[in-house]
């Protein structure tokens, strides 16, 4: 099989042999001068079009983690509340304000749970999850600890609360005279277990959640010392109450996390003092 290329050559009829072969010599020579620029430029074509790609795979690859990660997320019903986790993994959630409280009593509580308050007025309702009959004492402290941090013994700036817990049984929104309560607010009935004098003390820590090989993220965890430690290693700061208000506190948290979290006042109170970094 033969293959043939042609190349076409202009030829000056008004010109002299030696005269054509000058001119085709001298465009090659101004063609060969050009190469190296030629190549040049294609190298730089061929990177602009590899950057480009792997852009946009990054970019592909970013979208589809931000998607797994949002995906996540949306499905913890918690996270419209505040939230902590004891030592020992129980789930604490309590609520943001009048309306979160009645959603979070009315429709997340169960025979099995604990709800907490405080034994002062003015601070949140909680429920601690699945944790009737099995949850240890170090448990409950740690609940009341974090539910106390949102109260108003803490913008009083106290060093210590009191809190309870019941069962789901003694609450209700009916009073002695058959009135109901209003947005937020519950009757507690029968024995209250007290838990006394626990230390106003809250740390927010920063750590890694690995979904799969392709999607990781950093969230922030509040809650007891112990806990925090467990989860976020030695990457977190230790507060009590005083006078670090969130837009002050948010260049110590970029100095040690490097990063800021989403929703600041759903993870700590305002006004606050660090005791540990």
């Amino acid at each position: 099989m033969f293959i043939h290329s042609y190349m076409e050559i202009k030829i000056f009829l008004n010109k002299s042999v030696n005269e054509n072969a000058n001119i085709h010599f001298e465009k090659a020579k101004r063609l060969k001068n050009k190469l190296p620029g030629l190549e040049i430029a294609l190298k730089d074509t061929n990177k602009l079009i590899e950057d480009l790609t792997n852009e946009r795979d990054k970019y592909t690859q970013n979208k589809i983690q931000r998607e797994n990660v949002e995906s996540f997320k949306s499905s913890k019903w918690y996270d419209k509340f505040r939230w902590t986790k004891t030592f020992n993994d129980f789930l604490f959630v309590i609520g943001k304000d009048a309306g979160t409280n009645e959603v979070l009593i009315k429709k997340h509580t169960e025979k099995n749970d604990l709800i907490f308050h405080t034994e002062t007025p003015g601070s949140p309702f909680g429920i601690l999850k699945d944790a009737k009959d099995k949850v240890s004492l170090e448990d409950l402290e740690e609940a009341g600890q974090f539910l106390s941090c949102f109260s108003k013994q803490w913008k009083s700036g106290f060093g210590t609360a009191d809190a309870f817990w019941v069962l789901p049984e003694q609450v209700s929104k009916k009073t002695v005279s058959g009135e109901y309560m209003g947005k937020g607010s519950f009757m507690v009935y029968g024995k209250k277990n007290i838990i006394k004098n626990i230390p106003l003390r809250i740390c927010l820590g920063k750590y890694k959640i690995v979904l799969d090989e392709n999607s990781s993220y950093y969230d922030f965890f509040s809650g007891s010392e112990r806990t925090c430690r467990k989860i976020c290693n030695e990457n977190y700061i230790k507060m009590q109450p005083g006078r670090l208000t969130y837009k002050l506190l948010t260049n110590e948290l970029k100095k040690k996390f490097k990063i800021l979290p989403e929703d600041l006042p759903k993870l700590i109170p305002n006004d606050v003092l660090i005791i540990k970094k």
